[in-house]
């Protein structure tokens, strides 16, 4: 696969492209006052038992949302200081969201104060999920000898990242993985790592930054293969994935070409401008109508110039794919996140109907946010959702008509 991550900036706003043989698939805008991963030393303000959440000051002046069956304490009250980490930043009138259940990114797991034990659902062969969970079940295990939070009940999720460590025939018959020490060690440094935070953080006083978060683009990286290339033309970006990576890893390429921007050669403005707009048109000749609201995006595929023979149903129906394809990319430039609901070309046939929800599912699968086709409606329409992680394209840039 030929793919590269480039991390440069446009209108000030830094973003990172993903370009995958030479096509923008993916583009993600990293605000420079994200609190995203931030843990603090914060206290209760104020609780609200009628929606079940709680409100917690992480400074004299910002106040978060804590859902209350995050808490897996005591009861809470308020003046309580507690322990909290952002998980996501404000959005409009939204307040910052945080959680307690404090977590930490390795290369292979995030272990965080929950004692479930979870495989990513893009892992797929029960042989190797049951083999992941068996290493991570011994391992923490292990580590509730050593741990200085007595008291906090440690898991682990295993990230889409051990398909790189593990497939079908790394299994032994006795279900022990050959790759298990990676993940082993992996698991027990995270771990270590955490608890030894946790345990400082006990003494801090109130509205302390525990730890500020890793920029956004290296946990992006963090969860992409590591056959995937790194290009930026930002010196401090540079510096800080050296640091990271280490200068010799081979990944990562400085551009400091003055004749020609990175911008231009991946065509990283008039991709941003075209996703502004309401239509995105099809090779075909068929367009999509994006109409992004406050409760859910509309998405109407439209055939426009693309039907002409006279095996209609067959035309409708590789259009109605096409649009399939789009749509996935569409939503993950323009990072489009909620209820999406999508107006497919009519068709007769029942199959056609069934097969372009596959052709959905599939044409989703990779996107890393996180997408779930329901299904067909009554009317018609198609119904997925993806998971609100930051803000939309059109509000970073403002919406283009």
């Amino acid at each position: 696969m030929d793919a590269k991550f480039v991390i440069t900036k446009y209108n000030d706003i830094m973003l990172g492209c993903l370009i995958n043989e030479g096509k923008l698939e993916d583009i993600r805008c990293y605000e420079e006052n994200s609190l995203i991963g931030n843990i603090y030393v914060a206290k209760v303000s104020n609780i609200l038992n009628n929606i079940n959440a709680a409100f917690v000051d992480i400074r004299k002046d910002l106040s978060c949302y804590l859902p209350l069956e995050d808490y897996h304490g005591k009861t809470l009250k308020v003046g309580d200081e507690i322990i909290v980490q952002v998980a996501k930043d404000s959005i409009k009138t939204k307040q910052p969201t945080v959680t307690t259940n404090i977590s930490m990114t390795g290369e292979y797991v995030v272990v965080h104060c929950d004692k479930t034990v979870g495989v990513s659902a893009k892992i797929k062969g029960d042989a190797v999920r049951n083999t992941l969970k068996d290493i991570a079940g011994r391992a923490l295990e292990e580590f509730k000898e050593i741990r200085l939070c007595s008291d906090t009940p440690y898991g682990v999720i295993l990230r889409t990242k051990c398909r790189d460590i593990v497939s079908d025939k790394d299994i032994k018959s006795d279900g022990v993985n050959l790759n298990a020490n990676i993940l082993y060690e992996d698991i027990m440094s995270t771990a270590k790592a955490l608890d030894e935070l946790l345990s400082k953080a006990g003494y801090l006083k109130l509205y302390s930054v525990v730890k500020a978060g890793e920029s956004a683009y290296i946990k992006d990286l963090m969860g992409m293969s590591d056959d995937i290339s790194i290009i930026t033309d930002d010196i401090g970006v540079y510096e800080e994935l050296c640091d990271f990576y280490g200068k010799d890893c081979g990944r990562i390429s400085f551009y400091e070409d003055d004749s020609i921007s990175l911008n231009s050669i991946y065509n990283i403005p008039v991709t941003i401008e075209k996703s502004l707009k309401k239509i995105a048109y099809l090779k075909s000749g068929g367009y999509l109508v994006i109409e992004p609201t406050e409760a859910m995006t509309v998405i109407d595929v439209n055939s426009g110039k693309a039907i002409k023979g006279k095996n209609r149903e067959e035309d409708l129906f590789k259009i109605n794919v096409e649009a399939a394809y789009e749509i996935a990319r569409q939503i993950r430039l323009r990072n489009l996140s909620g209820i999406i609901i999508i107006d497919f070309i009519s068709m007769k046939s029942t199959e056609n109907q069934i097969l372009l929800v596959d052709e959905l599912k599939k044409a989703t699968v990779s996107d890393y946010v996180g997408v779930n086709v329901v299904d067909i409606t009554r009317l018609g329409l198609v119904e997925l959702t993806r998971k609100k992680l930051r803000k939309p394209l059109h509000e970073v840039f403002g919406y283009g008509g």
